[in-house]
């Protein structure tokens, strides 16, 4: 049984009583944050139906002001980690509030597909792997150098990497810190997790999340060994690691990676129909959940289309891009 609305609000709330948002990150503060579910809202001390404005985790506006939003699951138990997640959430709100410049989504959706560029950044996580527990400062010299090495040869894809590095991967680095606040043993589970996750080569093909882990990494050992960074962006180094040699072979893992989200895509088509939306533009979609394969996107969850005001449309989608941009070409509602 999941948790209860009400209840997990205020286990919350008294959580994040407990911690220095400050010390965190610098001008962090605490937002208003509300839990809900498919059917309804807990904010503050107001319960109100779900109406569709509510969606998912993230960060959103609300009654004019910013705040953290997170949807609780049926298996979610831990009042930690729920805090934690929520100051994940509100780094968002404040990310937003200070005009930080947020990554293309869409180049994101579409994010090129190159066995060179995929081996090359799976050896600098790698690296940071090894760097979360064992700091070496000519590692890290190293990674710094084949991260400006990459920007060279991939600079579209490494910028968007960066930009959601300082997004995602400051989110989640803040929210390691809060958890280290709150239950320091499941944060030293977290850390473990974090750096299996660096270590898997199947993660890495999912630039956007894999940014997760990278930045957040990134940033932790940077603040362990004196070399905070306002984003993992600002310290590039310079290009002058050597070209890789003998590195890992990702080729087996990249092919079966792809053939699946490639057969995933093609099955949903074959068992929809297609719809007709308001407006010709993607103006949402899910980012952490979305899947390419060509020019088609596959949203698990819902998709909000319009021409300036969005559309909000739970469901299963697959949307058909016009040349990899917002532009819909057509619809098509995946039936369950």
């Amino acid at each position: 049984m999941g948790m209860d609305l009400k209840e997990a609000y205020g286990e919350v709330s008294r959580r994040l009583d407990r911690l220095d948002f400050g010390m965190l990150l610098p001008g962090l503060h605490r937002y208003p944050f509300a839990l809900h579910t498919e059917a309804e809202v807990c904010l503050g001390d107001r319960n109100f139906p779900n109406e569709g404005r509510f969606l998912a985790n993230t960060a959103m506006e609300f009654e004019g002001r910013q705040m953290a939003v997170w949807r609780l699951s049926a298996t979610q138990q831990n009042y930690d980690t729920l805090a934690a997640s929520l100051v994940h959430e509100m780094c968002h709100a404040f990310q937003v509030e200070t005009k930080t410049q947020f990554p293309d989504l869409i180049f994101g959706a579409f994010y090129p597909r190159n066995l060179s560029n995929y081996t090359a950044k799976y050896v600098e996580n790698l690296l940071l792997a090894g760097l979360l527990y064992d700091f070496d400062p000519v590692k890290w010299d190293d990674l710094l150098s084949l991260r400006a090495r990459r920007l060279m040869s991939m600079p579209e894809a490494v910028r968007y990497e960066q930009l959601t590095e300082g997004i995602e991967g400051q989110a989640k680095y803040v929210e390691l810190k809060a958890l280290a606040k709150l239950s320091p043993g499941q944060h030293s589970s977290a850390l473990s997790g974090l750096a299996a996750s660096l270590k898997d080569q199947r993660t890495v093909f999912d630039a956007r999340r894999s940014c997760y882990d990278s930045g957040a990494a990134f940033l932790t050992i940077a603040e362990a060994n004196g070399r905070l960074l306002p984003a993992p962006a600002s310290e590039l180094g310079t290009a002058d690691a050597e070209p890789l040699a003998g590195g890992p072979d990702l080729s087996a893992e990249f092919q079966k990676y792809f053939a699946t989200i490639d057969a995933l895509v093609a099955g949903a088509l074959g068992r929809a129909d297609k719809v007709e939306v308001t407006g010709r533009k993607l103006l949402g979609f899910d980012p952490y959940n979305v899947r390419s394969s060509g020019n088609r996107l596959y949203h698990p969850n819902f998709i909000m289309c319009g021409d300036s005001e969005p559309q909000v449309i739970m469901g299963t989608f697959v949307t058909v891009m016009k040349e990899q941009t917002r532009e819909l070409e057509s619809v098509y509602k995946v039936r369950p």
